[in-house]
């Protein structure tokens, strides 16, 4: 119920958004494809000169991957990007995968123990 609530209120307050680049119509379709999904949406943005990178992120229970993007470009605004969640506002360190993860993992999925992370390039 907590879950519920707190993702009530992120959408409510603004927190969740959609991505500033589109969205292939096969997104948040297909099971278990986290890893090509965070690939089109990170060359997308790119394609919109957005810096984006896919992280990896790994608990005791699963292996996720996202996009990581910042914006507006120039403002150092980070966000992370997955088909169930769209784009979420996170406070990291935009160079430290593990410090991304954590912040992710703290507002999606707190239950979770963080095990690792990295940037795909």
């Amino acid at each position: 119920m907590r879950i519920a609530i707190a993702i009530a209120i992120l959408i409510v307050t603004g927190c969740v958004t959609k991505p500033p680049a589109e969205q292939g119509d096969w997104i948040g379709k297909y099971g278990n494809a986290c890893l090509p999904e965070a690939i089109a949406m990170a060359q997308g943005l790119r394609e919109k000169q957005i810096f984006a990178k896919v992280l990896r992120i790994s608990t005791d229970e699963w292996n996720h991957a996202v996009c990581v993007y910042l914006y507006p470009p120039g403002q150092n605004k980070l966000w992370v990007w997955d088909s169930h969640w769209m784009s979420m506002r996170v406070r990291a360190w935009t160079d430290d995968p593990a410090s991304i993860a954590k912040a992710w993992l703290k507002i999606t999925h707190p239950w979770l123990d963080y095990k690792s992370a990295e940037f795909y390039d």
